[in-house]
């Protein structure tokens, strides 16, 4: 059975003030916040150190990012401005006005350089890494966006909103899907399932949905004690984590959200993120400190992996003179603990497998997805 457990923080610089937002770097070791202070923070993973500090502006930070290459920050602020930094040297590379009002979320396409913006401008904002002139704004909720997540086809992006609905687009065309309805207070945090099946949304009142993204219904409920900060899909499929403004973390069962283990942090939590492994679970909070919940007993659990599908032309050059030309199927993927690629030809494993590099036990999902064209 899965465990939570708060790991205590050594003594540390931290944000003067609120930590507004926090995320993992792509290999997981590090974490970045940005807070009240104007500051960018960067803490090493394993122990909770403060290693790093850099002043993005001198008005609040709302939101962070880290590119998917790991060689960018991304800081939002109040203002609406984007700024972007490199992160070995610190230096500013690019800057651009992005919203009218305060940034509220920041990510990234997981096989590209596409990042959305949320605001409380009531739009959500698609671009190009960096590239200002490249910029598409999406328009129709009808009050502050409080976040954005694309879903693992990369096609589909899901937003929510103070408007209490969740919307998802059509990243292609910027033309909105969908609008789920259910919430009856503002949605302050939502998260997509690993395989892009499941989506989860929690309310400033402690209202948590679980919606079937497939038939864009709501299958089920329950109450938090306190207004939701986070939520969080861990990478075996069958689990669900919350975080709320009280400090209480509990994970729960899918679908059946059932509670399997609750710990109270005693913290104001303001943000939260999931570590790429789902084996940490990072939160920042109003006293300007970030810390760290270790997620223990899942080793053995296989990870959900959902592989994306293309042909290859296996052909020999004599076959091909002759006609016989063979194609297969070519099914690849990263391994969600060590990073590794994985590539599998003309089917899929029905039975976890174990990654060929880190040796994770992994559990391929049926359904598979096209490879991701640019969507700007």
């Amino acid at each position: 059975m899965a465990t939570l457990r708060l790991v205590p923080p050594p003594r540390t610089d931290k944000h003067e003030g609120e930590v507004f937002s926090c995320t993992f770097t792509p290999d997981g070791g590090f974490v970045l916040s940005a807070g009240w202070d104007g500051h960018l923070r960067l803490w090493e993973a394993s122990t909770g150190t403060h290693l790093t500090a850099l002043r993005a502006g001198p008005k609040p930070l709302s939101a962070c990012a880290v590119a998917p290459d790991g060689r960018q920050w991304v800081a939002g602020s109040m203002e609406g401005l984007l700024t972007f930094w490199d992160a070995p040297t610190h230096a500013l590379l690019t800057q651009y006005a992005g919203h009218t009002r305060p940034v509220s979320s920041i990510c990234f396409a997981a096989d590209q350089g596409l990042m959305a913006t949320a605001s409380w401008d009531r739009s959500v904002c698609l671009s190009k890494l960096g590239r200002d002139r490249d910029v598409r704004s999406l328009f129709g909720h009808l009050d502050i966006v409080a976040g954005c997540q694309f879903l693992p086809d990369g096609v589909t992006l899901l937003s929510w909103s103070h408007d209490a609905t969740l919307r998802l687009w059509n990243v292609e065309s910027g033309q909105e899907a969908a609008v789920l309805t259910g919430h009856q207070d503002r949605v302050t945090a939502a998260a997509v399932s690993p395989e892009g099946r499941w989506a989860a949304s929690g309310s400033r009142e402690g209202e948590l949905l679980l919606w079937d993204l497939a038939t864009r219904s709501q299958v089920g409920s329950i109450q938090l004690s306190a207004g939701a900060c986070g939520c969080f899909f861990l990478l075996d499929g069958t689990s669900l984590l919350t975080v709320d403004a009280e400090g209480s973390v509990i994970l729960f069962s899918l679908p059946e959200l059932l509670p399997q283990f609750q710990l109270s942090v005693r913290l104001p939590v303001q943000c939260g993120a999931l570590s790429v492994g789902g084996t940490q679970l990072a939160l920042g909070s109003s006293d300007g400190q970030v810390r760290f919940v270790a997620i223990e007993g899942l080793e053995d659990r296989p990870l959900l992996v959902t592989a994306t599908r293309s042909t290859r032309e296996m052909s020999a050059g004599w076959q091909r003179l002759l006609g016989r030309r063979r194609v297969a199927s070519v099914f690849t993927c990263t391994c969600p603990s060590c990073r590794q690629p994985i590539e599998l030809l003309e089917t899929l494993p029905t039975e976890p497998v174990l990654c060929p590099h880190c040796r994770q036990a992994l559990r391929y999902d049926k359904r598979t997805r096209a490879p991701q064209q640019s969507a700007c």
